[in-house]
């Protein structure tokens, strides 16, 4: 657990936002109306994040807030790994909790509240990460509709995340989207056959690298800082190599670009779609259900694209010599697809690169690895 924001009732937010910045120096980096409250809101991020309501009418319980105490701190909201998990727990204690169930709130929640009367007059609010994208945009490449995903402030620095092989923004790196958010003006984008994109054509490095550049492309960003999770590590590499003008800072995670038969072997087992769908039905389900009913065929995609990948292995040490923007290489120590050797090797090849191991972490881009990540990469896009 961990306290995630201050919320702060303002009669005039558009003033109070303007104080804040004069005294703190930060300005807003999102503005979100939430319907169902009656609140508009505006998040400010300093380690732990400030957000600023403004009641949409005199119903909104932020309204009442205002008539009965006035401005000043509204409540304190605290993060935790499951809310549903949490709103049980508290509910078996006796808390009196504000709704049913945790609900959709601000800031990519959910959450649920604690009636001050049981908390010594401080209205406490829990949430966790909810698993909903923004609206996607689309833009065309290469025959296909890409969904993209944008979040943050505009007016921040921009930096592009690209996701894994058989992954999505929405499987892999939605948490860290959500992390970053505060600090840059964050696009995300699914692979054409990944996600809400398009079908397209076979996977190959080259084809989903010039997707990259058609993300940058379309949304105007002539220079960026980029981000990769395995197959994206290995896409992002290769978008810096090809267009050094044009990537700032470079990071990627538990990322490869050297693959054996062994390798192969273990990426076609995972792949496996009637054992993962035999072993892991409700996973399997939820997999395919983000993919719009295609991960067999997707799947099938990644397989074939997995068993070509030795024959790059002659580019590999052009790229990497190629590659000139600062670069965070990271990984898991307990890496259950490539070893840990691999990770060593691609930071001594390239030329300006800092290392980063998170203890206890596997392959996976879980929400708790982007949580161990996320300071790391402040740090380094922030240099």
């Amino acid at each position: 657990m961990r306290l995630e924001h201050v919320g702060l009732a303002a009669h005039d937010a558009p003033a109070t936002l303007a104080t804040l910045e004069r005294l703190l120096g930060v300005a807003a980096y999102k503005t979100e109306t939430v319907e169902r409250e009656g609140v508009r809101t505006f998040f400010l991020d300093m380690g732990a994040k400030l957000e600023v309501l403004e009641a949409l009418g005199p119903d909104s319980p932020v309204a009442r807030h205002l008539e009965r105490r006035g401005e000043g701190v509204h409540h304190l909201a605290f993060g935790v790994d499951d809310v549903d998990a949490a709103f049980a727990r508290l509910h078996a204690a006796g808390f009196p909790l504000l709704a049913d169930a945790p609900k959709p709130g601000a800031d990519g929640k959910r959450i649920f509240f604690v009636h001050p009367k049981a908390t010594h007059g401080i209205l406490v609010e829990f949430c966790g990460d909810d698993a909903r994208l923004p609206e996607p945009t689309f833009f065309e490449h290469d025959g296909a509709r890409l969904a993209a995903y944008r979040f943050g402030n505009e007016a921040n620095p921009p930096l592009l995340l690209l996701h894994g092989a058989a992954g999505s923004t929405l499987l892999e790196t939605l948490p860290l989207a959500r992390g970053l958010e505060p600090r840059f003006h964050v696009l995300a984008f699914d692979y054409a056959s990944h996600g809400a994109s398009e079908d397209g054509g076979p996977v190959t490095f080259d084809a989903l690298a010039a997707s990259a550049r058609a993300a940058l492309d379309a949304f105007g960003l002539d220079r960026t800082a980029v981000f990769g999770y395995s197959l994206g590590g290995a896409v992002a590499l290769l978008l810096a190599a090809r267009h050094p003008e044009r990537v700032t800072r470079l990071a990627v995670h538990a990322a490869n670009l050297l693959w054996d038969s062994v390798l192969v072997g273990k990426m076609t087992r995972r792949l496996n779609a009637d054992v993962l769908a035999h072993r892991y039905p409700d996973a399997f389900a939820r997999l395919d259900a983000a993919h719009g009913g295609r991960a067999r065929s997707l799947f099938a995609r990644v397989a074939a694209f997995s068993a070509t990948i030795p024959g790059f292995a002659d580019r590999v040490p052009g790229v990497l010599a190629a590659v000139r923007a600062p670069a965070l290489v990271s990984a898991g120590d307990r890496d259950d697809l490539f070893p840990l050797a691999r990770t060593l090797d691609l930071h001594g090849a390239l030329a300006d690169a800092a290392l980063c191991i998170l203890p206890g972490h596997r392959h996976g881009l879980t929400p708790e690895a982007s949580r161990a990540l996320a300071p790391h990469l402040l740090a380094h896009f922030g240099e």
